[in-house]
């Protein structure tokens, strides 16, 4: 259980609901490490969360509504609960003794006052658990192999310090083995009993550690850059530990919360270089609690889904690709992340991207197929480019755009190639004077010219310069009066026209049919600032000839720029608008 929610936890009935205040659909998931693939087992219209593997292979345990079930490995059996007697408000951190026949967890405690957790034993057949510690909050991450010593995370001491402690199963002293500042969690026994895994907070990001039995020997294992590693498992044959792995984006060090973009990772029990095994959305739930197979060869997970992500009216809705940029923005950070992040964005509700990304013939570092193939893999499209090339300050003066235009041809070439229907130039500098303005309407002209030769939609995205008067004028108005229909389109970006201090529904109104395209954007997610009439924009797109609209965000109100444009999508989705067409 994530222990900064405590706090949160102490006004809640149960620790379900702060847990995952999301409706959740689980996927119980079982990754093969030999074959380094992994099977949905079985999908559940609610959370589950935690799964252990039974020492006899026979059984995962899982956690539901604050009581415990078991499910046959390959999916085949219904939800079988065990019987924990009046303790009905379990945590997710539930363990089962090496040789099978009991099962440690965490509750509350119904018969004491207050929210608290206190770790308890019982039977694996079920019956009335034994409360072990007589303080909480106490939160079991492990047994160690004899069955007789209890590992946990507590808070104690006035200051609520949060380390890892050890008692008797059977009760007795509780004896505390870290006193690091900070956060100390997740301890787990090694399989012979000789080390026990944790996570620390100690070194100012989340890290996995290891000491001895006694607390001695504390010593660091992972050293995850930009990335936070909670719950170290060791495998039965103490060879392998996955763990999982938070984005520094998405969180602090010291929490652990639900619905975020996570990895799973490996490293050898000796230390060394991780391994992403997968990447998913989960957090809270996917693998608090050691779920190796007892052959070391598989372990069980539980990946989430939002329900409305699931359940939202399906919208054609394009997202900038910019937008994520500090995950997918250079080709090496593409290369790295884009098979994760596109699937996200496509699970969200995204339907197809508009790239920002074209380099000297290549689309984040690929070639113009196998970047088109990257984004249909995952059941996006490939609308439109945004791309720029300046004119010097001798081909303005001249008005010979003979060079610029032999860059452009080969622009087009590629992007041609990538299958995009609409190219469209991202930037214009500022222009001070009308004859410069009407110089670069030809140069758009000219683009525009040679785009249609080739099949594709060239049109000029605005920002906010182009909206403030220059001369009793505009950039985009002249733009505007001096381009041919035919030869250019325009792709408004209502927040950048609102924070020029123009109408957004104005321009839509004033030019009718030439805005193909529009940039969705807001101050940071779409529909929250209550600075852009949306509803108004919407009711235009007929008239402003709008076949279409792309979601960009330049920052979210958090650091989680993926979460940003989960709300973003579901705002859309659930928006009252006629969907425009391409056709």
């Amino acid at each position: 259980m994530k222990k900064t929610l405590f706090l949160l936890a102490l006004s809640m009935a149960t620790t379900v609901s702060a847990q995952h205040p999301n409706p959740s659909i689980s996927y119980l998931e079982i990754f093969d490490v030999e074959a380094g693939t992994h099977k949905i087992i079985k999908e559940f219209p609610y959370t589950i969360e935690a799964p252990n593997w039974t020492p006899d292979g026979k059984w995962l345990v899982i956690n539901k509504g604050g009581k415990l079930y078991k499910i046959a490995p390959d999916g085949s059996t219904d939800l079988e609960e065990i019987n924990t007697g009046s303790i009905t408000q379990c945590n997710n951190d539930h363990v089962i003794s090496a040789d099978g026949k009991f099962i440690g967890i965490s509750s509350n405690n119904p018969k004491m006052k207050g929210y608290n957790s206190y770790v308890f034993v019982v039977p694996f057949e079920g019956g009335e658990p034994r409360q072990v510690t007589p303080i909480g909050p106490s939160y079991l991450h492990g047994i160690s192999p004899d069955g007789k010593t209890l590992a946990y995370c507590a808070f104690r001491g006035p200051n609520q310090e949060q380390d890892v402690w050890t008692m008797p199963v059977k009760g007795g002293k509780e004896t505390r083995l870290t006193t690091a500042p900070g956060l100390d969690d997740g301890p787990e026994y090694s399989r012979d009993g000789k080390y026990i895994w944790f996570n620390s907070v100690r070194t100012g990001r989340m890290q996995a550690w290891r000491m001895k039995a006694n607390g001695k020997e504390q010593t660091q294992m992972t050293f995850d850059e930009d990335m936070n590693s909670w719950f170290p498992h060791i495998s039965p044959d103490g060879k392998k530990v996955v763990y999982i792995a938070y984005h520094d984006y998405e969180i602090d060090p010291g929490s652990h919360i639900a619905d975020l973009n996570v990895q799973l990772r490996m490293i050898p029990a000796t230390g060394g270089k991780p391994v992403v095994l997968t990447e998913l959305f989960g957090g809270q739930g996917t693998i608090n609690v050691n779920s190796w197979s007892p052959d070391s060869k598989k372990f069980a997970y539980v990946s989430y889904r939002i329900k409305d992500e699931i359940d939202a009216p399906k919208k054609d809705i394009n997202i900038q690709l910019y937008s994520a940029r500090d995950l997918i923005g250079t080709p090496e950070k593409f290369a790295k992340n884009h098979e994760y992040v596109l699937m996200r964005l496509a699970q969200m509700g995204y339907t197809g991207v508009e790239a920002a990304s074209y380099n000297d013939g290549k689309f984040s570092g690929m070639a113009p197929a196998a970047f088109k193939a990257e984004i249909e893999k995952a059941g996006l499209k490939l609308v439109s480019s945004h791309t720029s090339h300046a004119l010097t300050k001798e081909e303005m003066a001249s008005g010979n755009f003979t060079e610029a235009l032999k860059w452009w041809d080969a622009c087009i070439a590629a992007h041609k190639a990538a299958g995009v229907p609409y190219l469209v130039m991202s930037w214009s500098n500022p222009l001070d004077n009308e004859a410069d303005m009407k110089t670069m309407a030809n140069y758009l002209n000219a683009i525009g010219e040679k785009c249609k030769a080739a099949g594709i939609k060239f049109g000029y995205h605005s920002h906010s310069h182009e909206l403030k008067k220059v001369a009793n004028t505009t950039m985009l108005d002249v733009f505007l009066a001096n381009t041919k229909p035919e030869n250019v389109f325009f792709e408004l970006d209502v927040y950048w026209a609102v924070m020029a201090g123009a109408s957004p529904v104005e321009y839509m109104t004033k030019y009718p049919g030439r805005f193909e395209l529009l940039h969705i954007k807001d101050k940071y997610e779409i529909g929250q600032s209550g600075m852009v009439g949306f509803d108004a924009i919407f009711k235009n797109f007929k008239k402003a000839g709008t076949k279409g609209f792309v979601v960009e965000l330049e920052s979210a109100s958090t650091k989680n720029i993926l979460k940003g444009l989960r709300e973003s999508a579901l705002y859309l989705r659930h928006a009252d608008y006629v969907q425009p067409s391409y056709k």
